[in-house]
């Protein structure tokens, strides 16, 4: 192969690598209000355990005594496991128990009943930092709020 077909070949797969649809990334105020969380208690419902996001589920009652079923955005698989020394099997554990979620909710305009977490209290008590320490308490620096 010339130089020259070397650096067209080169050149093509290039483009076409950037013609492929990447995923993005969002930001955490690009979709979630850092000004509206609050506690939420609830039941575990469920969990799925899958990168980039972990997402689980938990019935939460409100002041009107209905029933919603809301939707909670974690951190990563890697940053769960090395950060909040949290597997899996914590969650899975923890189904249909009471925890208790720090969150923030969607944006108006958002998706319903979706928020990111920064913290989650199992049923067993134990206090976990699964998310971003968006309202600045501290929590990346070993001083969890109980």
């Amino acid at each position: 192969m010339t130089p020259r077909l070397g650096r067209i070949a080169t050149s093509v797969c290039g483009l076409l690598m950037a013609a492929i649809p990447a995923s993005a990334h969002h930001g955490f105020s690009v979709e979630f209000d850092p000004k509206k969380c609050a506690d939420m208690t609830g039941t575990l419902t469920g969990v799925s355990w899958e990168n980039p996001h972990v997402h689980f589920t938990m019935d939460v009652k409100g002041a009107d005594g209905k029933v919603a079923s809301w939707t909670i955005e974690v951190n990563s698989i890697p940053a769960m496991r090395r950060s909040a020394g949290i597997q899996r099997q914590d969650f899975l554990d923890n189904v249909g128990k009471t925890v208790v979620v720090r969150g923030c909710p969607t944006k108006l305009g958002g998706t319903l009943y979706r928020a990111a977490a920064e913290t989650i209290k199992l049923s067993d008590g134990r206090l976990h930092i699964v998310g971003q320490d968006v309202e600045g308490l501290g929590l990346n620096k070993g001083s969890v709020p109980q």
